[in-house]
């Protein structure tokens, strides 16, 4: 924001509703300017939206900017950012009064380049509990970006805030459902889009989020969206065709764990059915293997037995020193051996342990692109070689096709073969786009 637009702006100095004094513009977006005001009666500091003159006079973008302070109300959640009142002031200017942050968005982070594994899995998991909360209350947001996820400080770490609700689709009897234009227009930021909505599809649900939330974290690990494109329409056809280069092979310094590649690739899948079926699924999987909970009980009890084991011991009457033998040469206990009916008994070899086990996989129709733990092995038939007996995330991808995962922990040589189900693909609507 240069100084002379904030100098010019004429709603400096005013008062809204005759309860907020503007005092200086801190944001303009396109669909309001955002101001910090102070209420008269109160003195405390709110961000203001103001709707612009030139769309005050459209109902789909009075519509818009309604629905982004009742989402926000209806939810209320710490993870999304308090609206506290809407109103229009004696000069008909439409308003939303919200709780004023201190911090930075997510865009404005990524500018400086990657985050570490730990904060963007962090914010990632936020987010995704602020969305639950949308989702559970019949909300899906299908604007998600960095632009709208607000970093600020709670206790030395960042807490995110999700904002504009402004294109949100609320599916509540009260609400009913209804079009933000009068036709199905494509909706969303093409960095970020859901491929059903880069298609045109006029029905979608909280999986597009999950989506966008995928994209989000992939460039939070990486640094750079996984998709480019010169202009829209590249960007819309690659959401909805091509698939991702797996984020450790674009950034190869980053040291992003397994679990976390593997959640990023499931959350952006191109069938929604592939995904997963909840932000709350895709949270438990930033998280990484759990303990069992048995193992973690039984710690402090077995801790407590030891020691109690040691005072009797230090406390046990003592006894008269007992004198011990010499020492004799350790006897090594003898080879197992084999008797044979019909002659001597012979040794029998002690089998070695294989340093790796080969896994042959396949699929039905064969070509099917392989990843293991999120890294590309080729397209079926392929054989890999593995550590025996421990997990391993094996995901079968192949256009037209659902794909799948298999969690394998093989001990010893084997083969793995899935079977494909080919995808029923919903009939395209025409592509309009607004942008």
């Amino acid at each position: 924001m240069v100084e002379g637009e904030l100098a010019q702006d004429p709603l400096v100095g005013a008062t809204l509703g005759g309860l907020y004094q503007v005092e200086r513009l801190i944001g303009v977006g396109g669909m309001g300017r955002v101001y910090e005001a102070t209420h008269t009666h109160l003195g405390k500091a709110y961000a203001v939206k103001v709707l612009p003159e030139g769309r005050a006079d459209k109902p789909s973008a009075v519509e818009r900017f309604l629905r982004e302070a009742k989402s926000a109300t209806k939810i209320d959640h710490e993870h999304i950012v308090k609206v506290v009142n809407c109103d229009t002031d004696e000069e008909h200017r439409l308003f939303i009064v919200m709780e004023l942050l201190d911090g930075e968005n997510l865009a404005e982070r990524l500018d400086r380049g990657a985050l570490p594994v730990d904060e963007a899995v962090s914010i990632a998991r936020q987010t995704g509990e602020a969305l639950q909360a949308a989702h559970d209350a019949g909300i899906v947001h299908r604007d998600l970006k960095p632009e709208n996820i607000f970093l600020t400080q709670k206790h030395g770490h960042n807490f995110v805030k999700v904002l504009d609700f402004g294109i949100s689709k609320i599916k509540t009897p009260d609400h009913g459902d209804p079009k933000l234009t009068a036709t199905d227009q494509i909706i969303g930021t093409p960095l970020y889009i859901s491929p059903e909505l880069a298609k045109g599809v006029s029905v979608v649900d909280h999986r597009t989020d999950v989506y966008a939330l995928g994209v989000i974290l992939y460039e939070m690990l990486t640094g750079s969206p996984p998709f480019a494109g010169e202009n829209h329409f590249q960007l819309l056809y690659k959401h909805g065709n091509e698939a991702p280069d797996p984020p450790s092979q674009r950034s190869k310094k980053a040291n992003i764990p397994p679990h976390v590649e593997s959640a990023v690739l499931r959350a952006m899948a191109k069938d929604p059915a592939d995904r997963f079926a909840t932000m709350d699924a895709f949270r438990d999987a930033l998280r990484g293997p759990m303990v069992p909970r048995r193992a973690r009980t039984l710690g402090l009890p077995l801790l407590g037995a030891a020691l109690v084991a040691g005072v009797a011991f230090l406390l046990w009457p003592t006894r008269a020193p007992v004198e011990v033998a010499e020492p004799t040469a350790p006897v090594s206990a003898p080879p197992a051996v084999t008797k044979k009916s019909d002659g001597p008994a012979e040794t029998s070899p002690i089998e070695p342990v294989a340093a790796t086990v080969r896994l042959a996989l396949d699929s039905r129709p064969a070509g099917a692109f392989v990843a293991v733990n999120g890294e590309k092995r080729g397209r079926t038939p392929v054989e890999v070689e593995l550590e025996p007996g421990r997990e391993a995330t094996v995901r079968f991808s192949l256009a037209g096709y659902r794909s799948q995962e298999r969690r394998v922990a093989p001990k010893k040589d084997d083969a793995l073969v899935v079977r494909l189900k080919k995808k029923t693909r919903p009939k395209p609507s025409p592509i309009k786009t607004d942008f």
